[in-house]
């Protein structure tokens, strides 16, 4: 009998189900089933009002000695002697909030050392990964004489898996599920797409309002949502400007549909109505507002370059749009709250005015800063916290509005999101997304290549992956709404758990067969000069001892906040392998961990 086989037994019977009878030796692990998704499933739904109700530890499943003094570290003061230095445990939860996932220990260590503020302050100092610069290096391998889509996906795991910049990595992820383009179509230019993403990396941490000017006049954005070539009113062909972009602008890019307290709550009128932000005739104006954008660096004098460019040249879609006055409507313009625009305004200042109308409205603030919260920390903030953060997007303590930095400290160093005691408090907490459990296993395992990139592409399969891609959202609506509320005990409870929205026994049952098969396999990716590979090493080493390397997989995965039943579940699993398999140890204990709900759900 294998005991590679037997560990599979052990996972299935975890998950609540008969186990099922062992294999020949030698054979590989069966995938796990649909009806182990569904209890995973189950499990991760209770995991998300805050896991206060875990059975106490018992004394075999209790973290060794080691590990709790390691949860202890922490009471001196940080560089400067102005906050105190964070806990071990705080500083893992703020690398899974703040990045992509700790590499190991020693940066865990060393964020305890420098404190929170000081690693941000020297975040933003790190210069932008341009991954335009990653197409240009990687365009003529393989023999190919055109630049393939899926180069534009690989630059972005090069930024998230290897890149130093990593607070600004997770800000552009979470601005691209705000200002969404997607390529599912497909038919993004990869040369649109990777210098959108350049865009959102460039103004990570500068303003909301030069960051909503340059989003709307990117040729990816105005060709997602056809503000390019979008011309005015002809009576006699009886067209219109387009309203695509107006509406999602408004919509889902700064506003949302209701009027908001500083703290998120919805604003009611006499009879407990929502008051609406805007109607139809508002949106017209905007599309009006928006009219005459062409591609740049043409003649803007001449039809033709405005209405059958070259769309094969490269540069084109690197370029901000310029504007064609001959296509711009000239009329007046209606905006939010009453505002007009006269009649007779270049498109410059008609685009310029209708931005800084939308960028002044009071709802921009708490509307993206609740989002943030939503994308960083937790998926239920208070409306206190959100009140805190929309008060930094209003004003960063110099008079500046829309400082993203400025918000970006607000999330992540908000009283509600730091501390040892924060992650246990009731309602908090969010489902992390598949692509950063995935970025995260690849981190904390030391996953490199021997060509030093990576054939990370398509990872939007519910079946076979992760049910989720970098630039392959199914809709301008992003992967997820931000309200969204799955049946049950959450919904009952009024909580809203966004990242459910792409969670079904599918997904589920996917994305554990997919990391049980990088577990197994030891890396994702082909051919084989390119594939990330993981260094299990650091573990194996470990794993003759089921406590220390339980241990260790708390500090890496779980920021030391493991519940006594996933370390009890853990140490039987470990246990009932030979411990003369050690990798076998290591690879069964991983996919435990990516099925566990303690993982899944951050705290």
């Amino acid at each position: 009998m294998s005991t590679e086989a037997e560990s599979v037994d052990v996972l299935l019977a975890l998950s609540a189900l008969p186990a099922a009878r062992p294999q020949a030796p030698d054979t590989e692990a069966p995938a796990l089933n649909t009806a182990a998704a569904a209890s995973a499933a189950a499990l991760l739904l209770s995991a998300c009002g805050g896991g206060e109700n875990a059975p106490p530890a018992s004394a075999e499943g209790a973290p060794s000695t080691q590990a709790l003094a390691a949860r202890e570290q922490g009471s001196a003061l940080s560089p400067g002697g102005l906050q105190p230095r964070p806990t071990r445990r705080d500083a893992a939860r703020f690398l899974c909030q703040a990045s992509f996932g700790p590499t190991g220990a020693a940066q865990i260590d060393a964020m305890v050392q420098l404190g929170f503020d000081a690693w941000i302050s020297g975040q933003a100092k790190r210069p932008a990964a341009l991954h335009i610069d990653y197409l240009q290096a990687q365009r003529d391998r393989d023999g190919k004489t055109y630049v393939p889509e899926e180069l534009s996906y690989e630059a972005i795991w090069q930024q998230w898996l290897w890149g130093e910049d990593q607070l600004r990595a997770r800000m552009s992820w979470a601005l691209l599920q705000f200002f969404v383009i997607s390529n599912i179509a497909p038919d993004l230019r990869p040369h649109a797409m990777s210098s959108y993403l350049d865009l959102l990396n460039r103004n990570a941490f500068g303003n909301f309002r030069t960051l909503l000017g340059e989003v709307s006049r990117h040729p990816a954005m105005g060709y997602y949502l056809n503000m390019l070539k979008s011309q005015k009113e002809n009576p006699v062909e009886g067209t219109h400007p387009n309203e695509n972009y107006p509406r999602e602008v408004l919509q889902l890019f700064s506003i949302g549909l209701v009027k908001l307290n500083p703290d998120g709550s919805t604003q009611l009128d006499g009879n407990g109505r929502p008051i609406p932000t805007y109607d139809e005739p508002v949106i017209r104006g905007f599309a009006r507002a928006f009219t005459g954008w062409g591609f740049g660096g043409l003649n803007t004098a001449d039809p033709k370059d405005f209405l059958c460019p070259d769309e094969n040249n490269e540069a084109l879609w690197q370029r901000p749009m310029e504007a064609w006055p001959a296509f711009h409507e000239p009329g007046e313009k209606l905006l939010l709250d009453g505002r007009r625009l006269p009649a007779g305004q270049t498109p410059q200042k008609d685009l310029d005015d209708a931005l800084d109308c939308i960028f002044q409205h009071p709802n921009v603030g708490p509307f993206f800063g609740r989002q943030m919260i939503q994308r960083f920390v937790t998926s239920n903030p208070s409306p206190a916290y959100v009140a805190r953060v929309a008060a930094a997007f209003a004003n960063n303590g110099r008079g500046v509005r829309g400082d993203l930095l400025a918000v970006l400290r607000a999330v992540l160093l908000d009283k509600e999101a730091r501390g040892d005691a924060a992650g246990g408090a009731p309602r908090f907490g969010k489902l992390r997304e598949p692509v950063i459990r995935f970025a995260h296993f690849l981190r904390a395992l030391g996953a490199t290549s021997t060509s030093g990139s990576n054939r990370i592409h398509y990872l939007d399969s519910a079946d076979e992956a992760l049910g989720q891609s970098p630039l392959l959202a199914p809709s301008v609506f992003n992967f997820y709404s931000p309200f969204f509320r799955p049946a049950g005990p959450l919904m009952d409870a009024g909580m809203v758990a966004p990242e459910f929205q792409i969670t079904s026994e599918t997904s589920t049952a996917g994305s554990l067969n997919f990391f049980h098969g990088l577990f197994q396999s030891g890396g994702y990716g082909w051919p084989e000069e390119h594939r990330v590979r993981l260094n299990l090493e650091p573990l194996r080493l470990l794993a003759g001892d089921a406590t220390r390397l339980v241990d260790e997989l708390d500090l890496l995965f779980f920021s030391l906040q493991m519940s006594a039943a996933t370390r009890q579940r853990l140490l039987t699993l470990i246990n009932a392998i030979a411990p003369n398999r050690l990798r076998t140890r290591v690879r069964q204990a991983l996919t435990v961990v990516a099925l566990s709900p303690d993982f899944v759900v951050q705290h």
